[in-house]
């Protein structure tokens, strides 16, 4: 018991020494300077905490509304194609439209995209033939043919009138609709279905996806498909439109990982011997893209387990970034992921600005007592 009192006793003795030979100006104000500094430096702490903690609650609040904005764009821009293929079943059905007049459904097809933006309006048989009205880049649009009498295999295409008529013949090209998957895929199941996200054999550089109807007659047998064309790089247009922080990315996955948009102005896709093929997010160029989709396959083992919304954050290269995940589905089988990313640098610039300047009230407060110490020293000697 002794042997531990001593050590206190010597340290009692040791202070009581110091503050013998303190001057009595000191032993008032150091303190008081010890007291600024200390409550200066608690504050700010403090409301770099509460900053820390509205920057998690503000970036979990407007990804979710980037999300949500991007899931009610996805609901209204993939539900065009399905009311436009159910009208157009309808009306054979119902004897208004004849599949096999391809002069009369070309203009039909033609009046529709008028009014409704969408890529592609097509239609083809078992025999390879097809009528289809394409949407060009400028928004003007050509009806395109294949037919018996201009050849199985050969496409004329032909530019429009204001009135939806045929122009002079434009240009002729190869061309099976049966081997791509706006048709093939409806044919294997029997049953309206979205297409694979796949490349047009003459336009590799466009990325789409069809709504694709089978037509079937009274005696179950295949007419042929009916199917509306979406560009994904309208979805490309709308992700990069929106107002997400400066440095923050929008992207939308396959479970596969492949990429199906994005708000970056890297394509989704490389050309490789002349043709398309798709971009997985884990080797694309913009590394916040490639980086958010390994923080996911890291958290949740694969991209297939990500359920719901989920909030999440990882850090690389000494930035912290959060991150909210949202899987989207619909009624005919598409299974994407929806993804927003903000560093969080984007929203430390004022809790940081705010943390400077408190450490330089802290410096000021002290400079002053130091100030008025050195007065009062100097008056003391007079």
């Amino acid at each position: 018991m002794l042997s531990k009192i001593q050590p206190v006793k010597s340290i009692n003795r040791l202070v009581r020494r110091v503050y013998a030979k303190m001057p009595l100006r000191y032993i008032l104000i150091v303190p008081f300077i010890l007291q600024i500094c200390g409550a200066v430096g608690l504050v700010g702490y403090l409301s770099y905490q509460n900053g820390q903690k509205a920057v998690n609650e503000l970036a979990t609040q407007l990804e979710s509304e980037i999300c949500d904005r991007i899931e009610q764009h996805l609901d209204s821009y993939l539900t065009t194609p399905k009311q436009i293929n159910q009208i157009n079943l309808d009306a054979v059905e119902l004897g208004l439209l004849n599949l096999s007049d391809f002069k009369t459904t070309g203009n039909y097809f033609w009046k529709q995209m008028q009014v409704f933006n969408v890529g592609y309006n097509s239609f083809a048989n078992p025999k390879g033939e097809f009528i289809g009205v394409e949407r060009l880049d400028n928004g003007k649009l050509l009806i395109n043919e294949v037919s018996e009498k201009g050849g199985i295999g050969k496409l004329y295409i032909y530019p429009t009138d204001n009135q939806g008529n045929r122009r002079q013949l434009q240009e002729v090209k190869n061309y099976d609709p049966r081997l791509e998957a706006w048709y093939s895929d409806p044919v294997k199941v029997g049953k309206r279905v979205w297409s694979q996200i796949y490349q047009w054999q003459d336009k590799p550089e466009i990325l789409s996806i069809s709504s694709s109807y089978p037509v079937y007659d009274k005696n179950r047998k295949l007419v042929g498909v009916i199917s509306v064309d979406l560009l994904l790089s309208q979805i490309s247009t709308f992700l990069a439109n929106l107002k997400i922080k400066e440095s923050g990315k929008t992207f939308i996955l396959e479970r596969s990982g492949l990429i199906v948009a994005s708000s970056t102005s890297e394509p989704p896709y490389k050309i490789i011997n002349g043709k398309g093929k798709r971009q997985s997010a884990l080797d694309s160029k913009n590394s916040l893209i490639r980086l958010t989709t390994q923080s996911l396959i890291k958290r949740f083992g694969n991209l297939k387990f990500v359920v719901g919304k989920q909030q999440l954050s990882f850090s690389a290269d000494g930035m912290r970034y959060f991150v909210q995940v949202k899987s989207w589905r619909d009624e005919l089988g598409l299974d994407w992921l929806i993804v927003a990313v903000i560093p969080e640098g984007e929203f430390m610039q004022e809790i940081n600005a705010n943390t400077r300047i408190t450490i330089l009230l802290c410096i000021v407060a002290f400079l002053g007592e130091h100030v008025n110490f050195v007065r009062t020293n100097e008056l003391n000697r007079f």
